[in-house]
């Protein structure tokens, strides 16, 4: 499916694109002019006209062996430089802290902090890289480049050429997806010397090239880049016509009006076709989400701006309009949610799979709402427990009017042991918060609120469950998610929730076996939210206005459990399936 995940993709070829002429974009980079017409530094500074008469680094490093010197390089031109930075860092056994970065002709100029890193790097010369060899030479008597404009062909095709290098490392094999997030870190952007990206023209630059290499982006990662406003990214829509995923995430924008010029109440060309949007860490989302209605209204204030959004903040929320409908805002009609056949409530592989499953939750309920001790005999010996908090208040028409689901609810208790991965960062933590063992997972469950479980109303439970091979063994084991509501005890605060287990069956003579249990616990994940009802898999009796569709009832069952785990719509729901020969195990897989 084409609901691709943020991150960093391989190289592109080479060169693409390169000597296109004087776009001016690239000319006008940092560059200003004095009355007689002359360039001189701007903002961006960095950027300059070769023999303007301004070394880089000020004075000259004529004689100088503690100080900056320039070193020469020939046979990288056209190659990645952050790939050429890593390459000498690795083989002097030392950052080289290259600054400085540009080119005459076929040879580029750089400047290191010490003649030490100078003598190092010519003792490389012959070396290969990218299959060309190198050749160092140190300047003793350094090469002047000016620090003024970049309106010179010669530079401003050094600018292009280090931007594609960039962009070589940060778009997917497939050149649809780019991850410009964390510019500023970037060994090529700080060679460039270019200043703040909010106040430079370098993020227009990057787009503009981005937009001629890579003619199908359907998803770009913005994240960490310290924006507080997106003017420097307002032309996005012009770009990426075809754009559907966006992250914006931990960065500083602190108001929700900076969307609006990405969209159509700001934009001439807005993102019309975006599914997907992330604006987690920002000041504007992170004070929203502590109102007391946050997660509403903050859905609703993304939506005013993108009605075609379905998952923010990488969780599902129903869309205001299709991607590419023309809409006129708030008013705009929700996309109809409903498959375009009937549905059952529960999904289960065959009847077997079945009837373990009803027998294991109803045991394992009653123990868990009345004698958690007893759970002992039914979890591993090495059995792994996981539990993940969702703070975010739930959106749906429901949540909206229901008192339990407006109610605040305290949830430290949980929150304090949570596992949730969009929240710790600390890769120590995550560590940490997986609970590993039966001792360990007893103890830890001991430590939870009580509970009571509704299971003698049965509409309040959904379940999914299938078989999965277990690696390196001719068992089997099954995958068990049910999805339901608790009333915790005595403060009568009432949460939904999803477990999903994986079972293997019980040994016999074994503890579970002995009690009844059909199987054991391996692998227990408990996901909390505030209460959203139950109506959401309640069996549709009247199915929506289907496209012609000839499917299986089995191909229809794959299709409800499927869009329910991942909150897709009708038309990507099968479409997924489709593409993925409805292989329902590796459309999951698949799934981001």
């Amino acid at each position: 499916m084409n609901n691709q995940s943020f991150g960093r993709g391989g190289g592109r070829g080479r060169g693409r694109g390169r000597g296109q002429g004087g776009n001016p974009v690239f000319s006008r980079l940092g560059a200003s002019t004095d009355q007689n017409g002359n360039t001189g530094s701007g903002q961006a500074g960095g950027f300059s006209q070769p023999g303007s008469g301004v070394p880089f680094g000020g004075a000259s490093m004529v004689g100088q062996s503690d100080g900056p010197v320039q070193v020469s390089i020939k046979g990288c031109r056209g190659k990645p430089e952050a790939s050429l930075f890593k390459f000498l860092n690795m083989k002097v056994e030392r950052p080289v802290n290259a600054t400085n970065v540009n080119y005459r002709g076929d040879i580029m100029y750089i400047t290191v902090p010490s003649m030490d890193i100078a003598q190092e790097l010519l003792k490389l010369s012959g070396i290969r890289f990218y299959g060309e060899k190198l050749s160092f030479q140190i300047k003793p008597h350094p090469v002047k480049f000016g620090t003024g404009s970049c309106s010179g062909s010669s530079d401003s095709a050094s600018i292009r050429d280090r931007l594609i290098a960039l962009l070589q490392t940060r778009a997917d094999p497939q050149g649809s997806a780019l991850d410009l997030s964390g510019l500023a870190h970037d060994p090529i952007i700080q060679s460039m010397g270019a200043g703040s990206l909010q106040d430079s023209k370098l993020f227009e630059a990057i787009l503009v090239l981005a937009a001629q290499l890579y003619t199908n982006v359907i998803t770009i990662n913005l994240a960490n880049n310290g924006l507080s406003s997106l003017r420097p990214v307002a032309n996005l829509g012009m770009h990426f016509p075809k754009l559907r995923n966006l992250s914006l995430m931990n960065n500083m924008i602190s108001d929700f009006r900076e969307l609006n010029c990405l969209s159509e109440s700001g934009s001439k060309v807005p993102l019309s076709n975006l599914s997907e949007l992330i604006l987690q860490g920002n000041p504007a989302s992170e004070a929203e989400l502590r109102q007391p209605n946050g997660g509403a209204s903050y859905v609703e204030k993304v939506q005013q701006r993108f009605p075609t959004v379905s998952r923010l903040d990488m969780n599902p929320v129903t869309p205001r309009a299709e991607p590419g409908q023309e809409t006129s805002g708030p008013s705009a009609q929700p996309v109809s949610r409903k498959l375009p056949f009937p549905t059952a409530q529960s999904f289960s592989e065959d009847a077997a799979v079945n009837e373990l499953a009803v027998a294991f939750l109803a045991g394992f309920f009653k123990l868990y709402d009345e004698n958690r001790s007893g759970l002992s005999d039914i979890y591993d010996s090495a059995a792994a427990f996981s539990l993940m908090v969702d703070t975010t208040h739930p959106t749906s028409e429901f949540a909206r009017t229901n008192p339990d689901s407006q109610k605040r609810v305290d949830l430290t208790t949980y929150i304090r042991i949570s596992r949730n991965l969009t929240r710790v960062k600390s890769q120590a933590r995550r560590i940490q918060a997986l609970v590993v063992g039966k001792a360990a997972v007893m103890q830890t469950i001991a430590q939870l609120p009580t509970t009571h479980h509704p299971v003698q109303d049965d509409k309040r439970f959904s379940f999914d469950a299938w078989r999965v091979d277990v690696a390196d063994s001719a068992q089997q084991a099954v995958v068990l998610a049910v999805h339901g509501e608790f009333t915790e005890q005595p403060s009568q605060n009432v949460l939904s929730f999803d477990r999903t287990f994986v079972l293997v069956p019980a040994p016999p003579g074994s503890p579970a076996a002995a009690i009844g249990s059909p199987c054991v616990v391996t692998n227990d994940q408990l996901t909390l939210r505030r209460y959203n009802g139950f109506h959401s898999w309640l069996p549709q009796t009247e199915p929506a206005p289907a496209h012609n569709l000839n499917l299986s009832p089995e191909q229809q069952e794959m299709a409800r459990v499927l869009q329910e785990q991942t909150g897709l719509n009708v038309e990507w729901t099968l479409k997924c399936l489709e593409n993925y020969g409805w292989n329902y195990q590796q459309a999951m897989a698949e799934f981001p």
